[in-house]
């Protein structure tokens, strides 16, 4: 848990051209320095960031956290973990700045302000003890909504020249926004967080403008460090099996999950360096992975999803541990039956044997030239057990799991991850 001292002073409002997008960026996780900057690793690398006395530290909240704001404090909790970050807020106005890209979508944000009384939180900075100076809404030559945030008012709202706007994401998705005057350098803590830089290169150095950073907690913490390590990564399914898993594996593993829904490859390819975190650190390995990508993917092409794949592998082969390839659940037989490849080579989307057809024959050809990765097949003990525990599966329209069926994919996980392991 954290703790943050914060004394703010009131800060005068900020020009338009002051939220204008850096010349560059840089995103990874943070790695140590010293007390002048800090490393940021991805795919590319390690970047050396330098720090300045103008720099601006901003939290990247999802706005669902929000409701975790109580009071004098925030409650961040870490996505597949038990794992609770706490920041304390400062007393004082909350400046909210709902930015938009103009044009077109400013039109049809301000027609939603004038009929719904609505913005969508997509695009928000949160700026703490801080009055906003000036309030208005969006025009051609701003196209940013200024006005006092309140988190009290269910739904939050947006107050601009004495009218109050809910401001909120109804319609659907998720969203993250910035939330400034929490954080200084001194919060971008190594191995914890990733961050994504704006600023300027000088050299082979990165000059940091702004630091976004986002907790992704402490992997290390709560291990008993007499047990091995295991990180097993996938998206929503994952979840469903996760309370299994854990009870297959109880006092023989310390469980590690990325914090988030892993998804799609492409989202894989791109973040699986976060995910794995500073594992060449003491007490940070990992002894074995088991990893899934494949619903996300149902309607992606056969070459891109084996690269996606390829580039993930890359990375967990770095690492020593032990891989496990877990196959994709089926789609059951709620949905219309899977069709043909379209004419760009893409499978047809969330379809009745398109796991089958499609996405596990395309990942198997990629695990065939990787003999070290051994394989758990999810989709065949589902299929094995058609006629009995997932029988009503089977005849539904929800590639979810729950209660028994739910808890025996982990089961059948963690038995898988036992047999490797001796």
């Amino acid at each position: 848990m954290r703790k943050l001292i914060l004394i703010l002073a009131l800060t005068v409002w900020v020009s338009p051209l002051a939220f204008c997008q850096a010349e560059a960026e840089v995103s990874g996780l943070i790695i140590p320095r010293d007390n002048e900057g800090m490393y940021v690793r991805n795919q590319e690398g390690q970047v050396e960031v330098n720090w300045t006395s103008k720099t601006k530290v901003a939290l990247v909240v999802n706005t669902r956290l929000l409701s975790g704001l109580k009071g004098d404090r925030l409650e961040y909790k870490i996505h597949s973990s038990k794992e609770v970050v706490r920041f304390v807020i400062p007393k004082g106005p909350v400046t909210g700045i709902k930015s938009s890209r103009g044009g077109g979508h400013l039109e049809k944000t301000l027609k939603e302000v004038r009929e719904e009384k609505w913005l969508s939180e997509g695009g928000l900075k949160l700026y703490f003890n801080q009055d906003p100076g000036k309030e208005q809404l969006g025009t051609k030559d701003d196209p940013r909504f200024i006005g006092l945030w309140n988190p009290t008012t269910k739904p939050r709202t947006l107050s601009i020249k004495g009218a109050k706007y809910e401001i909120s994401m109804k319609k659907g998705g998720q969203t993250s926004a910035l939330l400034y005057n929490l954080l200084t350098v001194k919060d971008c803590k190594p191995f914890i967080n990733k961050a994504t830089v704006l600023g300027r290169r000088k050299g082979d150095v990165f000059i940091a403008d702004e630091i976004h950073v986002q907790p992704i907690g402490d992997q290390a913490a709560l291990d008993d460090p007499k047990l091995p390590r295991y990180l097993f990564i996938g998206d929503s399914i994952s979840g469903n099996y996760d309370k299994g898993l854990r009870a297959a594996l109880a006092g023989k593993f310390n469980l590690h999950h990325p914090p988030t829904n892993c998804g799609p490859t492409a989202h894989g390819a791109k973040n699986i360096m976060n995910w794995l975190g500073a594992y060449d650190q003491p007490g940070r390995h990992w002894d074995v992975i088991s990893f899934n990508h494949g619903h996300w993917d149902s309607k992606n092409d056969k070459a891109t999803y084996q690269a996606n794949l390829e580039r993930v592998i890359a990375e967990l082969e770095k690492t020593k541990a032990k891989l496990i390839w877990v196959t994709t659940c089926p789609v059951p037989n709620g949905f219309d039956k899977a069709g043909a490849l379209d004419a760009n080579g893409k499978a047809p989307g969330r379809t009745a044997d398109v796991m089958q057809k499609y996405l596990n024959p395309w990942a198997m050809e990629v695990m065939k030239r990787y003999p070290e990765i051994s394989i758990c097949d999810q989709w065949q003990y589902c299929k094995d057990n058609e006629n009995g525990l997932y029988k009503d599966w089977w005849a539904g329209k929800n590639v979810h799991f729950k209660g028994a069926p739910a808890d025996a994919l982990g089961q059948f996980l963690g038995n898988h991850v036992v047999k490797i392991s001796q």
